[in-house]
């Protein structure tokens, strides 16, 4: 049952400020949510971390059951509106290996395994602070997370794009997407940051759940195959004068 008095509140069920003795700060960025009582009976995953990388980075230290639950949830309340349609996973993951590439999701609903570069992370940190590469790691798991907790019309092969922008709509959220990258070019359907920035700046221009819809539009089980068109069908957005409209503020 929903709190009948529509608050704000902060998301901090496990997390707390603690700075290292290399002064990294590593309390998750705040977020706030409408209070609803039935959140508090969500159920957060089961956690493993395993590293088995020759050469572990220094922030990998504060990877911990704790963040990873808390993670999760904050994934799960940027994607549902409601905790009844939102997947409860048993289990989660997160390891930290040699391999190419920054980071890939396996698994379903049932439970997921969340893959890490070890060799991406020591690349990033050349030239950057050890809180700016706790902070990409952080954005990489909320990126990862969130491929975990969100629907995907079980056709990643031909809506991929989407599915990547979706993912970090909510890292951006969460505050883990440097502005700067937000920069002319590509279309609302090049996926990743560049479809991510359209879809929030769309919510911050009159849209202001687009997010939540957006996810909900690609539940497998509700029988509709999922496309740009029926995205622009089903908000009313015209997509085309939405993107010069976009592109213009650049």
């Amino acid at each position: 049952m929903k709190a009948s008095r529509i608050c704000q509140v902060a998301c901090a069920l496990f997390m707390s400020a603690s700075l290292s003795a290399a002064e990294i700060d590593t309390q998750l960025k705040p977020l706030a949510f409408d209070a609803d009582i039935a959140w508090q009976q969500f159920a957060l995953p089961n956690v493993t971390i395993r590293n088995f990388s020759e050469s572990s980075s220094e922030v990998w230290q504060y990877v911990d059951i704790r963040l990873v639950r808390q993670i999760s949830y904050n994934v799960a309340r940027l994607l549902y509106k409601d905790m009844s349609v939102a997947p409860q996973l048993p289990e989660i993951e997160i390891i930290l290996e040699d391999m190419k590439g920054v980071a890939y999701k396996e698994g379903d609903f049932n439970g997921a395994k969340i893959h890490i570069s070890a060799q991406y992370l020591a690349k990033f940190a050349e030239g950057k602070s050890q809180q700016a590469l706790y902070d990409e790691l952080i954005g990489v798991l909320y990126h990862e997370i969130a491929h975990a907790y969100q629907f995907d019309d079980n056709n990643y092969k031909e809506i991929g794009p989407v599915i990547e922008g979706i993912a970090d709509v909510v890292r951006m959220k969460a505050g883990y997407v440097d502005p700067g990258f937000r920069k002319p070019g590509g279309n609302f359907d090049s996926g990743y940051k560049t479809t991510a920035f359209f879809i929030h700046w769309l919510e911050a221009t009159g849209y202001p759940h687009l997010l939540v819809d957006l996810n909900g539009q690609l539940d497998p089980n509700d029988d509709k195959q999922w496309s740009w068109q029926t995205f622009s069908e089903h908000s009313g957005i015209d997509l085309s004068l939405s993107w010069k409209a976009y592109q213009s503020q650049l």
